[in-house]
């Protein structure tokens, strides 16, 4: 585990393999479901996913691209993943269905259509 997270950090664009690819999709799909719980329980569900997805594409990714360069379809998928887990935490929260199927279907087509 410790190898493919040394990996991952250190060539971000380079994940060839899809199984690392995917672990990296879902990470990031992870991070926006816990975020998501924690801002959201002092800001409201869907605030809270607001300010997770706005804030890490900008503060999280934005600086990886202004410090460490790197590639910016790679700095959007990773925030869509992010998004994605941060509504479905918002609308699992809030009992919206069609919310969550949406986000799910959506990480499912970046998923299916990052690895093409």
């Amino acid at each position: 585990m410790i190898g493919l997270i040394r990996d991952m950090l250190r060539t971000p664009e380079a994940q060839l393999d899809p199984y690392i690819w995917g672990a990296a999709l879902l990470g990031h799909f992870a991070i926006g479901v816990f975020l998501t719980a924690l801002v959201g329980w002092r800001a409201g569900a869907w605030r809270g996913a607001a300010i997770v997805s706005v804030s890490y594409l900008l503060l999280w990714e934005g600086a990886q691209l202004a410090f460490f360069g790197g590639g910016l379809g790679d700095s959007l998928v990773d925030a869509a993943a992010v998004a994605c887990g941060a509504v479905v935490a918002a609308a699992a929260w809030r009992n919206e269905g069609g919310a969550v199927a949406a986000a799910l279907a959506l990480l499912a087509a970046i998923g299916i259509r990052g690895r093409r």
